[in-house]
């Protein structure tokens, strides 16, 4: 969506459309103005995601200075520690001076977001963000998300394989499988309902409380290669429905009576673009 991969990644097909803008084939100069400005992102680590060598402050001023290049030393901390002190970091003003390994995991994550949000973009993209967060300090990072989506009114996308975090923050969940969407729709049809078999063998696969198991559920085999992937549907291997169409032609999207959209031959509904 950014165009952050480096070649040989590339887009061979598909449309990325915002604010009635195609994204796809963009310049970089337009890209460069969309980056952080109006589309930003919250990288898995926040470690690697933060220099080392220069004080929080300097790294969240950068953001700004992009914006008003000739903005004064004192006005920019004032933005700075404003900022900070809306993603709950306390003594921003006294913080902004100290060093990402000066942090626990938890805040320098709220730091990211803090970047992330310095230009106030209207859609942010969380890429794992809780992955090296305790569940602690996971649920507070995750109300800080919600808090500052409400506050502001951006989008928020969120990408995770934490089924509980999607319950909690998200109101739809698009569902992907080796690559390709297989599923998508609110959060509601789609824990309630599941359509796709590989969604409905997520589902199966979460413990429930309340209720003992001697042994989890879970989906057989392994994920495909995907320099290799097979034919027809990718899930067929490990599916226990599947049958010779489904090793044969992958599944176009159908629309559900339900609700939402799944890539199964076994569903029925309306076919409809990938």
């Amino acid at each position: 969506m950014l165009g952050l991969v480096d070649p040989p990644g590339r887009i061979i097909g598909g449309s990325i459309r915002f604010q009635g803008k195609e994204l796809v084939g963009a310049s970089e100069e337009e890209m460069r103005r969309i980056r952080g400005n109006k589309i930003s992102i919250i990288f898995q680590d926040p470690m690697t995601s933060l220099n080392p060598v220069f004080t929080i402050g300097n790294q969240v001023a950068e953001v700004l200075r992009l914006d008003e290049p000739r903005l004064g030393k004192e006005k920019v901390n004032k933005k700075v520690v404003d900022i900070l002190t809306r993603v709950k970091i306390p003594s921003a003003e006294r913080r902004l001076r100290n060093y990402p390994f000066e942090f626990s995991g938890g805040m320098r994550q709220r730091v990211v977001a803090a970047m992330a949000v310095a230009r106030s973009p209207r859609l942010l993209i969380a890429d794992e963000p809780t992955t090296a967060l305790d569940v602690t300090i996971q649920d507070q990072f995750l109300r800080l998300l919600k808090d500052m989506q409400r506050e502001s009114g951006m989008g928020l996308i969120l990408v995770t394989h934490n089924l509980g975090i999607v319950a909690e923050v998200c109101d739809s969940v698009a569902i992907m499988y080796a690559g390709r969407l297989v599923e998508s729709g609110s959060v509601m049809r789609v824990y309630n309902e599941p359509a796709h078999p590989y969604t409905r063998g997520l589902m199966d696969a979460l413990p429930r409380l309340g209720i003992r198991q001697k042994r989890l559920y879970q989906i057989e085999g392994e994920p495909p290669d995907l320099c290799g992937l097979p034919t027809g549907c990718h899930f067929h291997p490990r599916c226990t429905l599947a049958d010779d169409r489904c090793r044969q032609e992958y599944p176009p999207m159908r629309t559900l009576a339900s609700g939402g959209r799944a890539a199964c031959w076994r569903v029925e509904g309306e076919a409809s673009e990938q």
